[in-house]
């Protein structure tokens, strides 16, 4: 055992100790705005500009990397070398080396200071009597956006979306983050993800895979459902960890476009999100009030939403959803996968505090 050989493990230990004895404060100073933001620039005017997504590349080199050791362990075993103590350093030093990409390349940002407390507001989970007006009201307002966009009640189609719709979202979160103090360096990609339902059939919309240094959405998602899901996936390229933050910044860039599409689409991802809360709340006056008052168009397409969603079965929710709600916990995201649900104390919380 030679130090030449073990060194990946010691540093892949030493960077998880760092990140938990690491305050957020020292995280968000020193990493976030400082070293990943300088990894940011030089990776998105490097590999990023491949013409293809490097969520492929990756799993080729994996793949190939598999296929290696297999080829190694069975040439190992023709010449009674030792084999299966070669094949386990093996897979603990590849480990190791995925874990220092990781923590060095983005994964340090699940610790920096939460976003309510460096723009100083506090999260507000609204009682049942705010967001039924909340729904109700904001219902009007998707009503009279809709009504700009077209006069007819057919569920709005990819038509009615900018063709590159990645160079029309992203410069949206980037005037959100820096109009609210953060850096937003380089030009992460968001990119579509073929062949469609590669992510739905896992429950998933979108990812960000750090390895790859990109977002990335599935290419079967609804065009409704886009640009709210692409802006997500970008505020991780960012450096924002938390699920939750990223749906708040998401909805933030929302605010900053003039496009009456965009704007119904950020706009609607949102009001899904209270209106089932309210739904969970009390279903039948929820469903009444749906059925009498809400908009036909946005009744068309909630249900285009649903019915594209229904094109791809989830192969395995159980095994995804225990999954991930494990790698959170272990990222210091205590609540798991519930934290997606932390959107909108964040956003009602901001919309409460004193303006500047």
């Amino acid at each position: 055992m030679t130090f030449y050989r073990w060194w990946p493990i010691l540093l892949a230990a030493a960077l998880i100790a760092l990140r938990k004895v690491a305050s957020p404060q020292a995280i968000e100073t020193w990493y976030s705005r400082r070293f990943f933001a300088v990894l940011r620039a030089g990776w998105d005017h490097s590999l990023a500009l491949a013409p293809f997504p490097l969520f492929y590349l990756f799993w080729l080199v994996i793949l190939l990397g598999v296929g290696w050791l297999i080829r190694r362990f069975f040439r190992d075993r023709r010449r009674q070398a030792p084999a299966w103590s070669r094949l386990g350093r093996s897979l603990v030093v590849s480990l190791a080396w995925l874990l220092i990409v990781f923590f060095l390349g983005w994964g340090f940002n699940y610790g920096r200071q939460p976003v309510e407390e460096v723009m100083g507001f506090t999260p507000y989970p609204p009682p049942l009597n705010e967001l039924r007006t909340r729904v109700r009201a904001q219902a009007d307002t998707l009503a009279e956006l809709r009504r700009k966009i077209t006069t007819d009640t057919l569920a709005l189609d990819a038509s009615v979306f900018p063709s590159r719709l990645e160079t029309a979202v992203r410069p949206l979160l980037v005037n959100a983050l820096v109009r609210h103090g953060y850096p937003a360096p380089g030009r992460p990609r968001a990119r579509i993800l073929l062949p469609r339902g590669i992510l739905l059939h896992l429950s998933t919309a979108g990812v960000y895979w750090p390895w790859a240094g990109e977002g990335n959405i599935d290419g079967g998602l609804h065009p409704l459902q886009q640009p709210a899901v692409m802006a997500h996936e970008l505020a991780h390229a960012y450096g924002f960890g938390y699920e939750g933050t990223c749906t708040f910044w998401a909805w933030l860039a929302g605010r900053e476009t003039g496009d009456p599409a965009l704007e119904y689409a950020f706009r609607l991802a949102y009001w899904r999100r209270i209106a089932g809360r309210l739904r969970q709340q009390e279903p039948e006056e929820y469903w009444a009030w749906r059925a009498a008052h809400l908009d036909p168009g946005i009744r068309n397409d909630l249900q285009a939403i649903y019915d594209n969603g229904q094109r791809y079965r989830n192969l395995a929710p159980v095994i995804r959803d225990v999954t991930y709600d494990a790698y959170l916990k272990a990222q210091g995201v205590h609540e798991g996968i519930i934290n997606y649900g932390r959107v909108v104390p964040l956003v009602e919380g901001y919309l409460r505090a004193p303006a500047d």
